[in-house]
């Protein structure tokens, strides 16, 4: 017999508690939970679509798994992420799971049942020390990197931005009074972040994202190359060829002999050079007497 019933505001999650569990603090970020998983069933894919095709690793079958918080690498451990923060130790649920992937057409509706048998606490974020804060972001950084190298962008870029998420936490890092190598590290690994997660924009056609997080590189740092590229083509692929073709000539000077760089600046100058000329053949036909 349900219990109790639990539903997240998108409606993606739903809990429906089948054995309540021991008042405890929930989960939170880098808790270490021991859960069990069984009974899962599909609609609109396969069990084996869960691993194979959308990379979950807590659903990749049934039994004992070690989840921490914070850890998720795709979009259904992320969600299931989720339901654990709202489990109390000793409790096992029915979770259903609405989700929309790529590679589908239909919603993707995933039940299964688990039971979190023990967490282990982590110390919540504001008493972390930076040292921690940044170390963490590192790692996460580097987990988004190699998703990035598979080709996983939206995965890639949850990452990052989680990673960047925790610097946040950080400011004003004038305030912090940090040793000036870790203060360093933290301020390049920002930069860092902001512009792997422009990377991520770019490969999935979010201009407007993309330009937005190169700016914020390039108020700190005007010669970064990465972000001068990466704003130039986003501006080219919206129709602003003349940002475009500053922000690749900008790029083309600090890197002579990049040549994809230099390619881009060219495609895009020449079709500025394109569009000059016909508007000033408009302007000379408008006037001709």
């Amino acid at each position: 017999m349900l219990l109790r019933t639990w539903e997240s505001v998108d409606r993606i999650v739903r809990k429906d508690v089948i054995k309540s569990g021991q008042y405890s603090k929930k989960p939170s970020e880098s808790a270490k939970c021991e859960v069990i998983v069984e009974n899962i069933y599909v609609v609109n894919a396969s069990v084996e679509d869960l691993k194979e095709k959308f990379n979950s690793e807590i659903l990749n079958n049934v039994g004992e798994k070690t989840v921490i918080i914070g850890e998720a690498n795709c979009e259904i451990d992320r969600q299931i992420e989720r339901v654990i923060e709202m489990m109390m130790v000793l409790e096992k649920s029915l979770i259903t799971l609405n989700i929309l992937l790529e590679g589908i057409d239909m919603c993707l509706i995933i039940k299964f049942e688990i039971t979190l048998t023990e967490m282990q606490p982590y110390k919540p974020i504001w008493e972390w020390t930076p040292e921690e804060k940044y170390l963490l972001a590192l790692k996460y950084k580097e987990t988004a990197v190699q998703l990035f190298k598979e080709n996983r962008c939206v995965d890639a870029f949850h990452r990052f931005s989680k990673a960047c998420k925790i610097l946040i936490t950080l400011e004003p890092i004038s305030d912090l009074e940090l040793d000036a190598k870790l203060q360093s590290n933290i301020d390049n690994l920002r930069l860092v972040l902001y512009n792997n997660m422009a990377g991520c924009q770019l490969s999935r056609k979010n201009y407007e994202h993309t330009i937005s997080l190169c700016s914020k590189i390039l108020n700190k740092e005007s010669n970064n190359v990465k972000a001068l590229y990466r704003r130039g083509v986003a501006h080219g692929n919206l129709k602003d060829l003349e940002k475009a073709v500053m922000d690749l000539k900008s790029a083309v000077n600090l890197e002579p002999h990049n040549q994809m760089i230099k390619e881009q600046y060219f495609m895009y100058n020449t079709k500025l050079q394109e569009a000059n000329k016909k508007f000033e053949d408009m302007v000379k036909r408008m006037f001709k007497t």
